[in-house]
C-alpha cells in the first residue's frame, strides 16, 4: 500500500530527474520529528536532500523533518542473500528447508528475476502465505531494483543433492532432524507430562508449535500482565544459544513452586513456539529439574571450517604499557578467567536492521588467562553507501571502505581468530546476531558460547545511572573512544576483566 510519503516522492521525482529512482525506505515519527530514510539508484547531492526536506516540511507544517539518503542497488549475489535471509527470518515453519541452493537469480539492468525451488509441500506453504508479494515489498524498500519472483517445485532429481548432506527425509520436510540432547536425572517439578529430550536452542529458529528446550537458568524475572497477574520471564542457556520464554499461570501452588527455580538451576521445559507481532514468541507450559550429561559439549552444526591460514586480516600481538600496568594484579584475577580464552568483539554496521544492514568493521581482542594477548581488526566494504548519520557516528567514510575486503573475504579470517573461544560483547545480542546472520549466508555457523558485559554490569554495578559501555568504562577509569570497533573491543575487554573481579 502506497503512503502519502510515497506519493510525495513520486511528485518530487517528476520535477527533479537528478533524484533517480528514489523510494521511501522508512518514515518514523517521534517527538515532533519525522525521520525519513530514502534509497535511490544514484548518489543524491546535499542540495537535493535540502530540496526533499523543504518539500516534506511544506506538506507537514509544524513538524521537523530529517532526511537521510542511501545509494542502494542490488546485484545478483546481494539479491540472493536478501531473499534467502527473508525466507529464513519470516517463514518459520519451513525455514529449515531453505538454503543456498533454494534460490537462483538473474539480473537484467535494474530488474531482478528470481526463482525459489523447493519441495512440493514447502511450495504449497509459500504460495498460500503470499510470500512473493511480501518479498517484493520488502526488497523494493531496501534496494532500487524491481523484483519478480516465481516458486517452482523441485523434481526428484533436484531434491537429492540439495538435501542429502542435511540428512533430510525427502518425503516429509517436517521430519528434518535437529540436534537434540537427552537430559539426565530428570525430576518432575511443574508438569504432568514426562519428557527428557530437548532440541538445541540454536536449532529452534525454524520451529513452530510444540517444542522442548533445556538449559541453565541465567535470568528469572517476575512481571505483571495487563490484567495485573504475575507471570515469569525465564531465560535459558544450553551453550548452543539462549532463549527467553514466558510462563503464565494463576495456580498459586505452581507459583509457589516457581520460587524454587533459581538462577543456576538446570531445567527442561515444554512449550509452544508461536508468532506474535511478526516475531517468534516462546510460551513455557511446564518444566522439570534435570542435569546435562556428564562432559556435555554441544555438537557442532555441519558447516564450513575456518581456513588454515589468514588471507586478508591478520592478528596482532598486544604489547602495550597500559596493558602491563593493568595486569599487574596477578593473583587477584578471578579463577573463571584462568585457563580459558575469551574473544571480545565489537562491530560497526550501516544500521541496526540485521536483515538488511551490513557490517563495515570487525574489531576483536583475545583474553587468555586474564590477559589481553592479541587483537584483530578489519574494515569491510558493505557494497552500499553509508548514511551521513553513520559516518558521523563511527568516523567511517565511503572513501575508507574503497578497496577493503568484502564480507565473504573477511569473515573466514574472523572465524579463524574466534575459534572455540567464548564470544564476549557489550549488548552481545546485537553483535552476535549480525555476525551469525552474515556467517549463515556464507555457510558458517556461529555457535560459540557468549557472555554480555551489559548484563554482567547490571548485576554487579546496579548503582550506575545506566550501563552503557562508556558509563561502565568511566567507572573503571578505562580509556574509551567511541565508535570504532577495535577501540570499543579493547575497552569492553578491560571492562569484562574488571567486572569479573566483582562477580561472586
Amino acid at each position: 500500500m502506497r503512503s502519502p510519503c510515497d506519493n510525495l516522492i513520486e511528485t518530487l521525482k517528476s520535477f527533479n530527474s537528478s533524484l533517480g529512482d528514489m523510494r521511501l525506505k522508512s518514515a518514523v515519527y517521534k517527538s515532533g520529528t519525522v525521520k525519513v530514510s530514502l534509497i535511490s539508484d544514484v548518489t543524491v547531492s546535499e542540495s537535493d536532500v535540502e530540496f526533499i526536506k523543504s518539500s516534506f516540511e511544506k506538506e507537514l507544517p509544524g513538524i521537523k523533518v530529517e532526511v537521510e539518503t542511501h545509494k542502494s542497488i542490488a546485484d545478483a549475489d546481494i539479491a540472493k542473500r536478501a531473499i534467502i535471509s527473508y525466507l529464513q527470518s519470516n517463514c518459520f515453519s519451513v525455514a529449515h528447508a531453505i538454503d543456498d541452493n533454494s534460490v537462483s537469480v538473474i539480473t537484467g539492468g535494474k530488474k531482478i528475476k528470481y526463482e525459489i525451488v523447493v519441495l512440493d509441500n514447502v511450495a504449497e506453504y509459500l504460495n498460500r502465505t503470499g510470500v512473493l508479494s511480501c518479498i517484493k515489498s520488502d526488497l523494493e524498500r531496501q534496494y532500487s531494483n524491481f523484483f519478480e519472483g516465481e516458486i517452482r517445485v523441485s523434481s526428484k532429481d533436484e531434491e537429492k543433492p540439495v538435501y542429502e548432506d542435511l540428512s533430510v527425509n525427502e518425503e516429509d520436510i517436517s521430519d528434518l532432524k535437529v540436534r537434540t540432547v537427552k537430559m539426565c536425572d530428570v525430576q518432575r517439578f511443574s508438569d504432568d507430562e514426562a519428557y527428557d529430550t530437548a532440541t538445541y536452542i540454536a536449532d529452534g529458529e525454524g520451529i513452530l508449535g510444540k517444542c522442548y528446550f533445556a538449559g541453565t537458568v541465567i535470568e528469572k524475572e517476575a512481571r505483571q500482565s495487563k490484567k495485573g497477574n504475575t507471570y515469569y520471564r525465564i531465560t535459558l542457556d544450553d551453550k548452543s544459544g539462549k532463549i527467553s520464554g514466558s510462563y503464565f499461570t494463576t495456580d498459586k501452588a505452581k507459583l509457589q513452586k516457581l520460587e524454587k527455580l533459581d538462577v543456576g538451576s538446570v531445567v527442561i521445559v515444554r512449550g509452544e513456539m508461536e508468532v506474535f507481532n511478526d516475531r517468534p514468541s516462546f510460551l513455557i507450559k511446564g518444566f522439570h529439574f534435570c542435569e546435562f550429561p556428564q562432559g556435555y559439549v554441544p555438537a557442532r552444526r555441519p558447516g564450513k571450517k575456518p581456513p588454515e591460514k589468514y588471507t586478508v586480516a591478520f592478528p596482532t600481538p598486544c604489547e602495550t604499557t597500559k596493558q602491563e600496568d593493568f595486569f599487574t594484579v596477578g593473583s587477584k584475577l578471578p579463577e573463571r578467567l584462568m585457563g580459558k580464552e575469551y574473544v571480545v568483539v565489537d562491530i560497526e554496521t550501516t544500521g541496526t536492521d540485521v536483515t538488511s544492514d551490513k557490517i563495515t568493521e570487525i574489531g576483536a581482542v583475545r583474553i587468555k588467562n586474564g590477559i589481553i594477548v592479541e587483537s584483530f581488526q578489519t574494515l569491510i566494504d558493505p557494497e552500499v553507501a553509508l548514511s551521513k548519520k553513520i559516518t558521523e557516528l563511527t568516523g567511517i567514510t565511503d572513501e575508507m571502505l574503497v578497496g577493503q575486503p568484502k564480507i565473504h573475504e573477511a569473515y573466514p579470517d574472523f572465524i579463524k581468530f574466534l575459534g572455540d573461544s567464548v564470544f564476549v560483547a557489550h549488548n552481545a545480542d546485537f553483535d552476535y546476531r549480525f555476525l551469525k546472520g552474515a556467517g549463515k549466508e556464507l555457510g558458517y555457523y556461529l555457535e560459540n558460547e557468549y557472555e554480555d558485559t551489559l548484563i554482567i554490569s547490571r548485576k554487579v554495578l546496579p548503582f550506575l545511572p545506566n550501563h552503557k559501555l562508556n558509563t561502565v568504562c568511566a567507572h573503571f577509569n578505562i580509556e574509551f573512544r567511541h565508535h570504532r570497533a577495535l577501540s570499543d573491543a579493547f575497552a569492553t575487554a578491560e571492562a569484562f576483566i574488571e567486572l569479573n573481579k566483582l562477580m561472586k
